[in-house]
């Protein structure tokens, strides 16, 4: 399976999506802020790097979208799925790059299923 890199900065959001991943039989990383994230996402030699990435928006440190872009322009070929309580998320320019965007609660069926086809 994957190894999906979870960025969020709620530490009981971030332990409820690594168990949904985990028992789904994906490996898991975790960050806490943007700037782990992108510590972990970037292509380290000898360093396994995440077949996709969750990101909240609102991440302490480098900002979520400061996150996608640095992401996005390092690693274009790197899945990134935005999670975020707004409701207007789409609409705005700065997720423009995302691979998808979902809104909180999560729907774990729906995030699994875009996990699966954006790493297929």
């Amino acid at each position: 399976m994957s190894l999906v890199l979870v960025a969020e900065d709620s530490a009981s959001v971030r332990l409820l999506l690594v168990r949904r991943l985990e028992m789904s039989g994906h490996e898991v990383i975790e960050a806490q802020t943007g700037d782990e994230a992108l510590g972990l996402a970037g292509s380290g030699a000898g360093v396994r790097t995440p077949d996709i990435v969750l990101l909240d928006a609102m991440m302490p440190g480098a900002t979520g979208p400061d996150v996608l872009m640095r992401i996005k322009s390092e690693r274009p070929e790197l899945p990134v799925i935005v999670i975020s309580a707004q409701p207007d998320l789409a609409l705005t320019e700065d997720w423009q790059a995302a691979d998808a965007r979902l809104r909180k609660p999560i729907d774990f069926d729906d995030l699994l299923s875009r996990v699966e086809t954006l790493t297929s």
